[in-house]
């Protein structure tokens, strides 16, 4: 089972915190670690413990092995109040993230408005093993990937990027003008239920996807999957980065600060004013995975399919835009048909942007070229569940085994029932999430309204 990730205990008052987060960078300042050659690619760092004595020797930037057990971390430095250091001046493009969680590892990205110094600092959030961990980020990129590990499998950490001041205390890097604050998630637990959040169609910014942003960080979740189209028109924003700030960060932050989001991309994410040098910002928001828990994927420079492993589940994530006119097509298939035939897996579950059934009024027709490529390799794989969204409404289909559950509700731009499916099962226009359950047995399903009302529940059997 996981670990409670309460409240951190609060040592001192408000000014007192100030003074203590300066102490702990005088030991730091005191615990010089050897200087590293920059790299010239996004830098990946092993963790370095920050001890009260001798500091050990910085390893070179290099991609993570696969972790392996080791012995219990030693005690170092009182855990800080990571969440309250004080603002800097230097801001963050995007926020501080977890893009990837495993049994034993985790992915953070950022990306700074200036290059600066400073350090990643990871800690327990159980005080029975109360010290700080200190990863150096690069003086010289403003855009970093950090893997941490080895991590302990079902626990607690807090993390937070401390900037170096000129007294050589530390602040935090501001986004939208206000303090992001720290990170507190859990590693991967191995007992089950695996607990999972699905929303889609988010990206015009309005309050309700905040609404349900809050709504689904109150459930105990591992991580959460989005349909895609996570920004909407991008052109009406200054630029791609600042529709994302505002439309997919801020709405989501109630999640992002407790768990990895993984996305598929849509039409939306692809459109002409959400490019950056003439490459959707998606990319760019969600860089390539590359840690060892990853089922094989792309060798493509971008996370455009991929898959994950949790709990002996695959979960496939594809790009249905091939279907109409974006690249890979057919290198997407070859490797979806391998991921597929791997028997190494309980199951395997499929997210795409555009579903391959749909009663929804609006597009009705983009569903057919989808369904006739996937919808054979679905069945023949006996996939138990696919997941998709694309049209902004919640429902539930059932075709040759197969369940198919559109959540394309993130926002309160809705769309109508058009000619009903005759495998639909359930169909809601409503600003919507749905949550899963993961057993041996079966996959509970629960679609939860933004008021808190249950739209569907369902149960898919495993054999």
């Amino acid at each position: 089972m996981r670990r409670s990730a309460g409240d951190l205990p609060r040592l001192l008052s408000k000014a007192g915190k100030i003074l203590q987060v300066a102490i702990l960078a005088g030991l730091l300042a005191g615990c010089q670690l050897g200087s590293t050659a920059v790299p010239t690619q996004t830098p990946t760092h092993t963790l370095t413990i920050l001890p009260s004595s001798t500091p050990p020797t910085l390893p070179e930037p290099s991609r993570l092995p696969t972790p392996t057990p080791t012995a219990p971390l030693p005690t170092a430095t009182p855990f800080p109040p990571l969440a309250e250091l004080p603002t800097s001046e230097i801001s963050y493009l995007i926020p501080l993230t977890l893009q990837l969680v495993g049994e034993r590892s985790a992915q953070l990205l950022f990306e700074l408005d200036h290059a600066a110094t400073g350090d990643i600092l990871l800690g327990m959030v159980d005080q029975g093993k109360n010290y700080v961990q200190s990863i150096p980020i690069s003086p010289n990129l403003t855009y970093q990937q950090i893997n941490l590990g080895p991590l302990e499998p079902g626990t607690a950490y807090e993390v937070v990027l401390g900037l170096r001041t000129p007294d050589g205390s530390y602040a935090q890097p501001a986004f939208l003008g206000e303090a992001w604050g720290s990170l507190r998630f859990h590693t991967q637990p191995t007992a089950e239920p695996l607990r999972v959040g699905v929303i889609g169609d988010s990206g015009f910014g309005e309050p309700v996807t905040a609404q349900l942003a809050g709504l689904m960080a109150g459930h105990p979740l591992d991580f959460v999957i989005h349909t895609g189209d996570l920004v909407y028109k991008a052109g009406e924003n200054a630029s791609p980065a600042e529709a994302f700030a505002i439309k997919y960060f801020q709405p989501f932050a109630p999640l992002l600060h407790q768990l990895p989001i993984y996305p598929v991309p849509g039409n939306h994410d692809y459109a002409p004013d959400a490019r950056l040098d003439g490459n959707p910002y998606y990319f760019h928001a969600f860089p390539p995975l590359s840690d060892a828990i990853l089922a094989a994927q792309t060798s493509s420079a971008k996370r455009q399919y991929y898959a994950l492993v949790y709990q002996n589940i695959q979960f496939i994530f594809l790009d249905s835009q091939v279907f109409f006119g974006e690249e890979g097509r057919e290198e997407q298939d070859t490797w979806l048909s391998q991921r597929l035939q791997d028997d190494q897996f309980a199951y395997s579950v499929v997210i795409s942007h555009v579903p391959l059934f749909s009663s929804g009024a609006i597009h009705p027709e983009d569903s057919r070229p989808v369904r006739q490529v996937w919808q054979p390799l679905f069945a023949s794989a006996h996939v138990p569940l696919v997941l998709s969204g694309h049209s902004h409404d919640y429902e539930r289909l059932m075709v040759d085994g197969v369940t198919y559950l559109v959540s394309g509700g993130g926002s309160d731009v809705l769309y109508p029932i058009g000619a009903r499916d005759p495998h639909s099962q359930a169909f809601s226009v409503s600003s919507h999430f749905v949550l899963l359950e993961f057993y041996e047995d079966q996959i509970k399903i629960l679609a939860i309204d933004k008021n808190g009302k249950i739209l569907d529940q369902a149960q898919v059997p495993l054999p």
